[in-house]
Formats: structure tokens, C-alpha cells, sequence
């Protein structure tokens, strides 16, 4: 479940939060990667695949949520 909180009511973001371009109010997750991540993130930013390693970490979710949305479906049709 996902949780939605109201923007502080003097307008100024949280200190865990900011907002994509013209997106959705994003919220800070902390994590450790291992240092053959964190190098394979660091190149993916450094050939300008994407601008940074938020970037490469939100697309990275994006892509393992889909899979797991593909195979869930697929159970669901047997």
C-alpha cells in the first residue's frame, strides 16, 4: 500500500522528499549497493545513459516491478 502524505502547509518541502519535473512528489530511500553496483550505476551516469543515479535506480524498480507484473499476469491465466 502506498502512502500518501499532504505537502507541509507553508509550502516548503519535506526534507525526505522532492518532486520530479512537472512528475510525482518523490520520497528518499536509502540502500547499499556493493561497489560492483554502485560501478555499473556510476558508468551508466558517466556515458550519459542516464543524468544520474537516481535515475538509473528508478529505472531499475520500474523494470523489476513490470517483470513482476508480467509473471504475476501469467499465473493469473492457468
Amino acid at each position: 500500500m502506498t502512502e500518501s502524505r499532504s505537502p507541509p502547509a507553508d509550502g516548503t518541502p519535506e526534507h525526505n522528499r522532492s518532486r520530479l519535473e512537472n512528475g510525482p512528489t518523490l520520497d528518499r530511500v536509502t540502500f547499499r549497493a556493493t561497489d560492483e553496483q554502485l560501478a555499473a550505476i556510476e558508468s551508466l551516469v558517466d556515458d550519459d545513459v542516464y543524468r544520474n543515479r537516481s535515475e538509473v535506480i528508478r529505472a531499475g524498480i520500474q523494470r523489476l516491478l513490470e517483470h513482476h507484473a508480467e509473471t504475476d499476469a501469467g499465473r493469473d491465466d492457468r
